[in-house]
């Protein structure tokens, strides 16, 4: 009688078979809970999930997942893929069916795009998009797939390639900023037009381009996405069958609802005044707060010091840079990416977009300032022109308070009365002896010509 392989034991071969340990795995669920914010007492349960996905106890069938490479840098994609290997991460790459990837797929060309539509065709697969959407040149950017005749032609604009991929998906996961709101493709000029998937597909919705229902969409900013996001995420959505829950811009709110700056390590110099004012200081030594420097971690919210990056080996503040504020995303408003908010990002000053006018702060500070001396000048050169300021202030004969209060007056009435005579005596007499001196200057004149 044959012995029967159980699911633990066949997926604990193949952790061995890829050198990575039980109690990896195990650390790796942990991980995993702690970023999805859920208790421990859900390692389990999330263990026992990533094992029935991998093997299967009736069909071992695995999610299939498409991943479109947009307007970007592949930065998200290095992100997710650079692991140790082997690593405990590697599993989870393995829990998914990768059927369609520009980057990472080993086939290419029409047995690739074959895939996709096979894929899209049935149904229930996860999205993944990296990279902004370009509107620009009538949507004809990052055309992939046409074979040249003009049945293919609309089909093969990148619009219409993310439409259709969306359209039979169960969700869309927007891996970084650029997929989330246009992230740097979408920094000012932007004379690509690229824009947030989220915002495209909600705008395209309603001018009519399609008529399904838009799948959930959940944003993971960070420039790069952070793969521990992604990781995370991915077990939520394909293992759990749930989606996070999530925030006001649709990215995990137990990922991205608080600031940066109240898990900061060098919160304590904040609060003490203790700044970093100029790179290569002392201050810098000693690890003084970079607030005045342009870190961003007071207005941004993610929870970078706890999960960090490359393994949580460090992350931007605890290696000496400012945070720029990558994680900031505004999906429904690409010119309001992370780039137009937090830039420059060395410095306390920002660019500000008043209606899609970008203008320097500083120089509109000293703009405003001419603006009020040369008003102040003007004004005077008025007064002077129109006698306004001849003889000087009013004087004043006596002062109301010392009225009221005679017995503490510091100047009476007739005193006030005596120093007004005086003034004007004395004003009389300037006036006499400047007179006298243009006189005598004309009678010298006259004798000069005799």
């Amino acid at each position: 009688m044959a012995t029967e392989v159980t699911c633990a034991t066949s997926f604990e071969t193949m952790l061995e078979q890829r050198g990575v340990t039980r109690r990896d795995f195990m650390k790796l669920c942990a991980g995993v809970a702690a970023t999805l914010g859920l208790s421990q007492a859900m390692v389990p349960q999330i263990a026992y999930a990533i094992e029935d996905s991998v093997i299967g106890k009736e069909t071992g069938k695995l999610t299939p997942v498409i991943w479109l490479e947009l307007a970007s840098c592949t930065g998200c994609t290095e992100s997710f893929a650079q692991a140790n290997n082997p690593d405990a991460a590697t599993v989870v790459l393995e829990l998914i069916s990768l059927n369609y990837s520009e980057t990472l797929s080993a086939g290419a060309g029409h047995s690739l795009e074959l895939a996709k539509e096979q894929t899209i065709e049935a149904g229930g697969y996860l999205l993944l998009v990296e990279g902004a959407l370009m509107e620009g040149w009538d949507g004809n950017a990052l055309r992939i797939g046409w074979d040249g005749t003009p049945e293919t032609f609309e089909q093969a604009k990148g619009t219409k390639i993310v439409e259709h991929a969306a359209s039979n998906a169960a969700a869309i996961v927007c891996t970084g900023s650029c997929a989330s709101d246009g992230g740097w493709q979408a920094a000012h000029p932007n004379p690509g037009g690229a824009i947030g998937v989220q915002a495209y597909l909600e705008k395209a919705k309603a001018n009519g381009e399609f008529d399904f229902d838009i799948p959930p969409i959940i944003n993971i900013p960070c420039c790069p996405s952070n793969p521990e996001h992604v990781v995370a995420v991915l077990v939520d959505v394909l293992l759990l069958d749930t989606v996070p829950e999530l925030n006001e811009v649709n990215a995990p709110k137990f990922m991205f609802s608080q600031l940066i700056h109240d898990n900061c390590p060098r919160r304590g110099h904040f609060e003490n005044g203790e700044f970093v004012y100029k790179f290569g200081s002392e201050e810098e030594k000693k690890g003084y707060c970079l607030y005045a420097v342009g870190c961003k971690g007071p207005q941004t919210k993610s929870d970078c010091p706890k999960v960090r990056w490359n393994r949580g080996l460090n992350w931007c503040v605890e290696a000496g840079a400012p945070c720029i504020g990558c994680a900031t995303i505004n999906p429904m408003k690409s010119d309001y990416n992370w780039v137009e908010l937090n830039a420059p990002f060395l410095s306390r000053f920002k660019t500000l977009n008043i209606n899609g006018l970008h203008v320097d702060p500083t120089h509109v500070a000293f703009g405003v300032g001419g603006l009020a001396v040369a008003a102040l000048v003007a004004h005077g050169f008025g007064m002077k022109l129109t006698g306004r300021t001849k003889g000087g202030a009013p004087f004043e004969t006596e002062r109301k308070w010392d009225t009221k209060h005679p017995e503490k007056a510091l100047c009476t009435a007739d005193a006030a009365k005596t120093c007004a005579t005086a003034q004007h005596l004395e004003q009389a007499a300037e006036k006499d002896a400047k007179s006298s001196a243009k006189s005598s200057k004309k009678s010298s004149a006259k004798g000069g010509d005799k």
